[in-house]
């Protein structure tokens, strides 16, 4: 199958290039390149590499794709905060653009990466798909609106799969450290903290960013009919936790740390859990592969053997709004990045 990825070069893109090289699909990538010169490793490399912003995207750079999987987004709350109406314009107007121009140049299928965070401020009842939505950030409230907006593109010759991932971590080439799991063991490896910024009671599910990618992977070889249409959270039913106990995981895998919790600490309003029924029943074969616990101590290993991890993660390398803030002083972001911001 010829499958083209947008946001090939982030977090889960990464793994998604390798993923699907390894299943034997040829892959073309799409990516804008905003975190470019900021990997952690090697990463996979795509079979046709496009350097190129989603809004640039035409039906004729699908022509003959059979698959879109659509990761690029701005993936970061603290960027929402900072700039809503980027967040918005990318993530939901990306969206349509890349969507629109599938349809029109007659790809099948597109896969749209969507998120857990929807379900925003829901306590801790267990949701499933049928969950009314209560986002509680510009990024969770970009992904309710590019689902509503996609599903009036639907029809009999584009089929619309909506992958609700839940909160990512893992190693990866592109690593990220701004993510909760991630975070939290870069505190304990740099400073012997496993920092808290919230008072880690809220629940949240997680996943390994590999476990996405095998999962977009999974989906898109699935009959046709079982995934049209279908909205489905991703993750495992063993996999929501409280914020505090990914803190004492990854204190039990680092010597000499401690907890600590920040002086303003206070609940994080993300706060749900989330059922998988749905993508055991879709996906019966699939098996996540990865777990907090397992992960923890690989993570653990890659951040020691890295010289200057410790700085590194101090100076923001792998946090996402660092970065970003650096490209916008710098005036390397698109046009419409200046555009949006002088118009909030």
């Amino acid at each position: 199958m010829r499958v083209l990825i947008t946001g090939h070069r982030g977090y889960i893109g990464a793994h998604a290039i390798d993923v699907f090289q390894k299943a034997g699909h040829h892959v073309t990538g799409v990516d804008i390149g905003l975190y470019d010169g900021v990997e952690f490793g090697t990463p996979a490399v795509a079979d046709n590499d496009l350097t190129m912003d989603v809004f640039d995207i035409t039906p004729e750079v699908l022509e003959g794709i059979e698959a879109v999987i659509h990761l690029a987004a701005i993936s970061n709350d603290p960027m929402g905060d900072l700039d809503p109406a980027i967040t918005h314009h990318i993530n939901t107007g990306g969206t349509l653009h890349v969507a629109k121009c599938a349809k029109e140049a007659g790809v099948p299928r597109f896969l749209f990466a969507s998120s857990c965070s929807i379900y925003g401020a829901a306590g801790d009842k267990i949701l499933d798909e049928t969950a009314e939505f209560t986002p509680v950030s510009a990024y969770a409230e970009s992904k309710v609106n590019a689902e509503a907006q996609l599903k009036e593109l639907e029809s009999d010759d584009f089929a619309i799969t909506y992958l609700r991932n839940s909160t990512a971590y893992g190693q990866s080439p592109r690593l990220r450290t701004d993510l909760a799991v991630n975070n939290l063991l870069a505190f304990a490896v740099s400073i012997n903290e496993v920092k808290l910024m919230s008072d880690g009671t809220s629940w949240r599910p997680l996943v390994h960013c590999r476990d996405i990618a095998r999962a977009f992977c999974a989906l898109s070889e699935a009959p046709l009919e079982d995934v049209r249409g279908l909205a489905v959270n991703i993750g495992g039913n063993d996999d929501n936790y409280q914020i505090c106990e990914v803190a004492e995981i990854v204190h039990d895998n680092v010597d000499g740390s401690e907890i600590t919790i920040a002086e303003t600490a206070v609940p994080d309003p993300r706060n749900y859990r989330v059922c998988f029924d749905l993508l055991n029943k879709t996906l019966p074969e699939f098996k996540l592969e990865w777990s907090v616990r397992s992960a923890v101590p690989v993570m653990y290993t890659e951040y020691k053997e890295r010289d200057g991890f410790s700085a590194e993660f101090d100076a923001g390398r792998y946090t996402r709004l660092v970065t970003l803030q650096g490209k916008m002083a710098e005036g390397a972001l698109p046009h419409y990045f200046e555009e949006l911001s002088r118009k909030d």
